[in-house]
């Protein structure tokens, strides 16, 4: 009976087709950065025949140097499952107007907690924080400043919004808000810090979903790996879901391989332990 579940388990592990990756936290190391084992491991499964992308809660210019130094040339997921798109287009997007969400930034901003708003090209803020800083070193990325009391930026349109600060009086701030808004946002926790607001229905898994049907590759081919709780419907979503060992807590309880070795060690880990890479790799 053993073997013939080591059969079946080595079986199922032989038809992953697709990899889908997070990146900070998960692929890249803690400086933020692609390691040269993480970078032939990825192109040693696509020599291999395998698909390798990334779904990241990150925007367009933040990922342009990444999907380059990997050789990207598929589609990938980007702002948490809002903008699916490849080197050449985007293939979907869906957006938020700020003008309902003004008055939460308003007084997120009168409480300390920094914004982030991005669109398709820039990320904006109404004042250079220390965690914007922060952002801004780790994503390479320099913020656009906005004038807080100028109206104009109410009329914007954004692919997200990004509130960093200490969870709780964030939550306490949305949930007082959140009954007064006309459409049901979908808000994600992504890294400690980090609150993002989102049009419904987005989140990586269901942009994972899109991506299947697209590539026409099967859930049971699909490998994903994540480290955060705007992972969790992505591994649920994948025949494998694997969560790094710096994961959060509640996603290594639901994911269905777990690394013993963090970030982008990782995601070599449980490609090795799947057999997706070349025997000389």
């Amino acid at each position: 009976m053993r073997q013939l579940e080591l059969e079946l388990e080595e079986k199922r592990m032989n038809q992953i087709r697709l990899i889908v990756c997070d990146l900070d936290g998960t692929l890249l190391s803690d400086d933020h950065a692609l390691t040269e084992p993480v970078k032939a491991a990825v192109r040693g499964f696509r020599e291999a025949g395998g698909m390798f992308t990334i779904a990241t809660g990150r925007f367009a210019p933040a990922v342009s140097d990444i999907v380059e130094e990997l050789e990207i040339d598929m589609p990938y997921i980007l702002c948490n499952g809002g903008v699916i798109a490849d080197r050449m287009q985007v293939r979907s997007a869906a957006t938020l107007s700020l003008e309902a969400l003004a008055p939460l930034l308003l007084e997120a901003d009168h409480s300390g907690i920094s914004s982030l708003l991005f669109d398709d090209s820039d990320v904006y803020t109404f004042r250079r924080t220390a965690a914007v800083e922060r952002y801004e070193h780790k994503e390479k990325m320099k913020c656009v400043l906005l004038d807080l009391h100028a109206k104009h930026w109410q009329e914007r349109i954004v692919q997200k919004v990004l509130l960093i600060g200490d969870m709780a009086p964030i939550r306490a701030l949305w949930a007082r808000y959140e009954p007064l808004f006309a459409i049901s946002y979908n808000t994600i926790q992504s890294e400690d810090d980090y609150f993002e607001i989102v049009p419904p229905g987005i989140s990586k898994g269901a942009a994972l979903k899109k991506l299947m049907g697209m590539l026409q590759v099967d859930p049971s081919e699909v490998l994903s790996i994540g480290n955060q709780m705007n992972d969790l419907d992505m591994l649920l979503s994948s025949g494998v879901g694997a969560a790094v060992a710096n994961s959060h807590p509640e996603l290594l309880a639901h994911a269905s391989f777990i690394c013993s070795r963090s970030n982008g060690d990782g995601v070599i880990e449980v490609m090795e332990a799947l057999n997706l890479l070349p025997l000389n790799q």
